[in-house]
């Protein structure tokens, strides 16, 4: 049996599917596509983000510092445009995959869209980490010498462990940032691929 053409057939039939399935070896086939648990993950990175924000502008309107301003900000920008991204990934993954295109296709456009939503995050960190990092070390500092912030940075030391604040955090945040979607993402896509994987040796 053709399992391409029983899927373009079948029109989500549980029947011609299981039959399919059965007669491929493909039986545990529904129980591995992990879309599901990616979508509800993306939930709960969208949540996570929000209230992040919310912490954010909580701050910008408790320190009076308009370098940690420019920092929350633009942190708070990065967050808005990862929760709006996310959701138009959330949207476009159809858990009830549609009939009308391959089967291959439709997991490999899911897995396409996770592998581009992370890309475009990881490039942007690597711009939106050293504001980050620059702006809590000004705002620690103030807050925690008291002094203006002229008179905080008007020191050589002071401003070479700026310096190397700003070039530990950068990779610890993108490797960090790295993990965290490996653990919230990475066994679910892995088990995606998986199962693009044995339609491709399935034709």
């Amino acid at each position: 049996m053709d399992i391409e053409n029983v899927w373009q057939q079948s029109s989500g039939s549980d029947d011609a599917l299981n039959k399919m399935f059965q007669q491929k070896d493909f039986s545990n086939l529904q129980s591995k596509l992990p879309l599901n648990k990616l979508k509800r993950n993306l939930v709960t990175g969208i949540i996570l983000a929000v209230l992040i924000t919310a912490l954010y502008v909580a701050v910008i309107f408790y320190v009076e510092i308009w370098q940690v301003y420019v920092s929350l900000g633009t942190l708070s920008l990065f967050n808005i445009f990862i929760a709006y991204d996310s959701r138009k990934l959330y949207r476009s993954i159809n858990v009830n995959i549609s009939t009308t295109n391959s089967l291959k296709e439709e997991l490999q456009k899911n897995y396409n869209g996770f592998q581009r939503w992370w890309r475009i995050q990881e490039r942007l960190g690597l711009f939106v980490y050293p504001i980050g990092a620059a702006g809590g070390f000004i705002m620690g500092g103030v807050l925690g010498s008291g002094k203006p912030v002229e008179a905080f940075l008007y020191n050589p030391k002071i401003l070479l462990i700026l310096g190397a604040t700003i070039i530990i955090l950068v990779p610890l945040c993108y490797f960090g940032a790295r993990w965290m979607f490996n653990y919230a993402y990475g066994k679910h896509l892995a088990k995606l691929k998986a199962t693009i994987d044995e339609l491709s040796e399935a034709f």
